[in-house]
């Protein structure tokens, strides 16, 4: 990670610059667009999507191309997925294409069918006569990447829908995340796999999990047959998730519509409106060096509202970055377990909100929830630190901090208890020589 192993700050995405890297990675692809998007109402959509599509000067890219768009549809809870509204209009806008389909994924094939339906996005598909896709359907493409390397994953296993199509239209929304602090054009493409929950206890170290996000993204382009990139993204700013993401946290209006070629740049975009550097995120590194992209928002080409400083949000509540540690500690000395201690993330269920459905059980990769009576018990060895059990939680009843931040208010007082013992004994002593 680029901000957190310091030898790797200074290097430059140029690093690469030797490698054949395909054109198609060269297509507008420092140009991000900016438009203003105030509400939902099917209108303002509509043309926040035409100024979009006119910026970027694509009005006739989707003529005779079959078309997936990939929304966000992680559960059925307000705010946390894409609005239907959104897929609406692009269907509307796009309707000149050869074949259009909607498809996605979450935790599993219940889950994602019950957030299509409540999401209204099913009924959409069936009005606008739009075929949707449940991803856990699929049939699996071996996608091995060559074009560029991988990072962490050689063989991504792609939904047959998506090694056909000649395009795909990421749908993000803008949103924290508890476990890898934010969610964007990049880790919306995690949708696109069967095998979530193997990724995560594969990958456990969270600098790995991020890296494989960006092959994700390399392995839909490398079944692309043309010299123009295959994914186009457009981020919903509109009303983003700050605090508890990406199922539990607070809405948050930025009141923008995002969108461009490089997932890469409209993540970098996206997270600066949060009031964060990018450069700490290594899914939005892992792929801008391997697209030649530079990861300073002010060297990439922004249209339409170009004083995008105008639109971040200084006072962002977003997960702590430490989340994303790295950690180095010596084994078998004993201040490296105090802080191995007091870095990890501690799961914490709140029984009042908790209704013992067990989702969180039954979605934990690592086997750590077990229920116990009236109660669900995290075992903290096993737990990965991954939040799947924060995502799956139908009633917000999973909260994720810091271990150290969670149990300071007791440091606290234990030292300040100890200080006051301290000066009594002090002055006890010094009572007795006077």
């Amino acid at each position: 990670m680029v901000s957190i192993n310091s030898k790797n700050e200074n290097l430059q995405v140029n690093e690469i610059n030797n490698k054949n890297i395909p054109q198609k990675f060269y297509y507008k692809r420092e140009k991000v667009a900016i438009v203003k998007l105030d509400d939902y109402q099917s209108k303002n959509v509509h043309n926040a999507l035409k100024k979009i599509i006119n910026l970027l000067e694509i009005n006739t890219y989707f003529k005779e191309k079959s078309i997936l768009l990939k929304p966000n549809a992680l559960a059925p809870s307000r705010n946390a997925f894409t609005p239907p509204e959104m897929i609406k209009e692009l269907i509307k806008i796009i309707k000149d294409a050869k074949e259009i389909f909607v498809g996605d994924s979450t935790m599993t094939k219940t889950l994602t069918s019950i957030t299509f339906k409540r999401s209204k996005i099913k009924k959409i598909c069936e009005e606008e006569g739009v075929k949707l896709i449940n991803f856990f359907e699929s049939e699996r493409i071996k996608v091995k990447l060559n074009h560029p390397d991988y990072d962490i994953e050689e063989n991504i296993y792609l939904p047959k829908e998506i090694h056909d199509v000649d395009l795909v239209i990421n749908i993000p929304k803008l949103k924290t995340h508890n476990g890898y602090v934010y969610t964007g054009a990049i880790k919306n493409l995690f949708g696109l796999l069967g095998n979530k929950m193997n990724m995560h206890m594969t990958h456990k170290n969270k600098i790995e999990f991020q890296q494989m996000l960006a092959d994700i993204y390399f392995a839909v382009e490398e079944t692309n047959k043309t010299e123009f990139p295959k994914v186009l993204s457009f981020m919903d700013a509109c009303i983003a998730m700050e605090g508890k993401g990406p199922r539990s946290g607070k809405p948050r209006k930025v009141g923008l519509l995002i969108a461009g070629f490089n997932p890469a740049a409209v993540d970098i975009v996206g997270y600066t409106l949060m009031n964060g550097n990018p450069k700490n995120l290594e899914a939005i590194y892992s792929l801008a060096k391997r697209t030649e992209l530079p990861m300073d928002i002010s060297q990439l080409e922004i249209v339409g509202n170009a004083n995008y400083k105008d639109f971040i949000v200084r006072d962002f509540k977003k997960p702590k970055i430490a989340i994303l540690k790295n950690v180095q500690v010596r084994k078998g000395k004993f201040y490296s377990k105090i802080i191995e201690k007091m870095t990890r993330i501690s799961i914490k269920i709140k029984r009042k909100k908790c209704i013992l459905c067990e989702e969180c059980v039954s979605h934990c990769p690592a086997e750590a929830l077990v229920r116990k009576n009236d109660r669900i018990i995290v075992d903290r060895e096993k737990c990965i630190e991954c939040f799947c059990c924060g995502e799956s939680c139908p009633n917000n009843a999973i909260n994720a901090k810091i271990y150290l931040f969670r149990v300071l208010p007791l440091i606290i007082l234990f030292m300040s208890l100890g200080a006051i013992i301290f000066i009594w004994l002090l002055f006890s002593i010094i009572s007795n020589f006077l």
